[in-house]
């Protein structure tokens, strides 16, 4: 089955990743510092690009280009789960599950192009019908991701890279196997735990990581076939199906609530003041502490403050002082990615922290929660 079909009729999921094994070295200390501030940018380009696809998918029909997006959005919130662990934020356990059939039509569908291009063809085999569920679905399909892209990397142009999916006892196996050279059987004993890379510019850290990954989700990676062609079996547990109907809740909502938001990033920020307006909220941006203190000045009522530290690292406890001073009591929410968490003088004028990489729905559940336990006294 072509990819193109896969994307056709595959139904994709909100897969945000859980908290991803910390089993890999940590850098140098000399290089620490350069990597906090590259996942500080990581952070904000991957909330932008959350919330605007999120936008894109919203007023779009239905047809081939929103389905691109919802693939696109996938794995942007893989990328999202990655980042918000490598920075020290918990990541949101999703309790989605999903049929392995589905989680398998979405790998293959994900890498789609990237097979075109070089010229790959991609073939999906069942041996039974896939509709076992299965738990974890955004760390698996962020294995097989891996796994898929490193066989369509050694795979010759007008070879097929295979998917198999196949039960067994209380778990499913995903066999990804290519046409490619194989693998030398001396580095078969090494090959999931040391850094070394086996796709061309790679970083040595995809297959021991989506081992580690594995087995900490009950699972395991292991290497099924050296040559001719290389092939990885991803065994997956089965999840338990579970009965019942949740209760129906009402959800709180940010309507007619006058935010002040600080934030120095203009995609961020116009990301942000677009996702209240929609839903009914009245925005108050502010890029920097002049305008910070032009919003102030002009005596508008504010129910709430989502505020970036960045623009305010000044003086950020002179900056809360004199927001407390114009609207005592206003509850402020931290939309930062600082890697050294919310500073000591700050953690008492806080009431919550949303860190970054956010996708725009954690901080409109967060704000929304906040405004109603206000509103309830």
């Amino acid at each position: 089955m072509e990819w193109r079909q896969f994307a056709r009729h595959n139904t994709l999921w909100p897969v945000p990743l859980s908290s991803a094994p910390r089993s890999l070295q940590p850098p140098p200390p000399d290089q620490e510092a350069d990597l906090a501030g590259a996942l500080h940018e990581v952070s904000n380009a991957l909330t932008v690009v959350l919330g605007w696809l999120d936008v894109a998918h919203s007023r779009l029909p239905a047809g081939p280009a929103r389905d691109a997006i919802e693939i696109a959005r996938t794995h942007a919130r893989l990328g999202h789960g990655v980042s918000r662990t490598a920075i020290g934020a918990e990541a949101p356990e999703s309790s989605a599950q999903a049929s392995g059939l589905s989680v398998a039509e979405s790998a293959l569908t994900g890498v789609g192009p990237q097979a075109e291009q070089r010229g790959v063809q991609l073939d999906l085999q069942l041996s039974d019908s896939g509709s076992a569920l299965l738990g974890g679905v955004g760390a698996l399909l962020q294995i097989l991701t891996n796994l898929l892209l490193n066989a369509i990397d050694f795979s010759p142009r007008g070879g097929v890279v295979t998917l198999g999916v196949r039960e067994e006892r209380a778990s499913l196996v995903f066999s990804v196997s290519d046409q490619g050279p194989g693998i030398d059987p001396e580095r078969v004993a090494t090959l999931l735990t040391a850094p070394v890379s086996t796709r061309r510019g790679g970083a040595g850290v995809g297959l021991r990581h989506s081992a580690a990954l594995s087995r900490a989700k009950g699972g395991s990676l292991s290497v099924a076939r050296t040559s001719p062609g290389a092939c990885f079996d991803l065994r997956w547990p089965i999840a338990e199906l579970r009965t019942g109907t949740s209760p129906k809740v009402t959800r709180p909502t940010v309507m007619g609530a006058r935010v002040l938001v600080v934030e120095d990033d203009a995609a961020v920020r116009s990301l942000v003041e677009l996702a209240l307006e929609a839903r009914g909220a009245e925005a108050h941006v502010a890029a920097n502490r002049k305008e910070f203190d032009l919003v102030l000045s002009q005596g508008q009522e504010l129910d709430a403050a989502l505020v970036d530290l960045s623009p305010l690292a000044a003086d950020a406890a002179g900056a809360f002082q004199a927001l407390r001073r114009r609207h005592p009591g206003i509850p402020i929410i931290l939309i930062s990615g600082v890697a050294s968490g919310v500073p000591e003088n700050l953690a008492s004028e806080v009431s919550a922290w949303v860190r970054k990489p956010f996708e725009m729905g954690e901080v409109l559940a967060v704000l929304a929660s906040i405004l109603e336990a206000r509103a309830r006294g």
